[in-house]
């Protein structure tokens, strides 16, 4: 399978899972995947994990997996905090993951790969997206270059993304955790 078909495969494998993202979120699962956690992890991060644990509805998404890949060679993941609490698995575990992959750098041209594959996908409708949205937030990454972004409105509401992203061998390493 080509660097393309692994990008294609984990696009519209997140769109199945949650058809009400937008290009914002396509961008920020890329984003995610290609740079990793660090841009989140200042003093406070370990105190956001903490919070956000604290006040996070366990019962919403019973159905949500632990780990998913956001990166097209699963070496990035994301761990959904959800059922990470119900297993009762220890924050300071996964914080320890995310420390470690603060590491990561990332790499524009893989970014950019990526997202010529979104748009690709985008312009021939195997994604639904609006193509006006789509298109100015191509703009907009041609103006300002690479930035986070925040998930969008509609999918903070549909989905209550709770989730820390991490490098599966971090995890491994911290929780010990095999089957991912």
């Amino acid at each position: 399978m080509t660097d393309s078909e692994r990008v294609k495969a984990l696009l519209v494998g997140h769109s199945a899972r949650r058809p009400l993202m937008r290009a914002s979120d396509y961008y920020k699962l890329i984003f995610q995947g290609v740079y990793g956690v660090g841009h989140i992890m200042g003093d406070d991060a370990r105190l956001w994990l903490e919070k956000e644990a604290k006040e996070v509805d366990l019962a919403h998404q019973p159905d949500e997996p632990l780990v998913e890949n956001i990166s097209a060679d699963g070496s990035i993941v994301r761990v959904n905090l959800r059922p990470y609490l119900r297993q009762g698995l220890p924050l300071e575990k996964l914080f320890s993951a995310m420390v470690e992959t603060a590491e990561v750098e990332g790499s524009e041209e893989e970014f950019l790969e990526s997202w010529a594959v979104f748009r690709k996908l985008a312009e021939e409708g195997e994604l639904d997206i609006d193509k006006k949205e789509s298109e100015a937030l191509d703009e907009e990454l041609q103006r300002n270059g690479i930035r986070t972004r925040h998930h969008t409105e509609a999918y903070r509401e549909a989905y209550r993304p709770a989730y820390r992203v991490v490098k599966r061998s971090a995890l491994k390493r911290s929780t010990g955790l095999e089957d991912m």
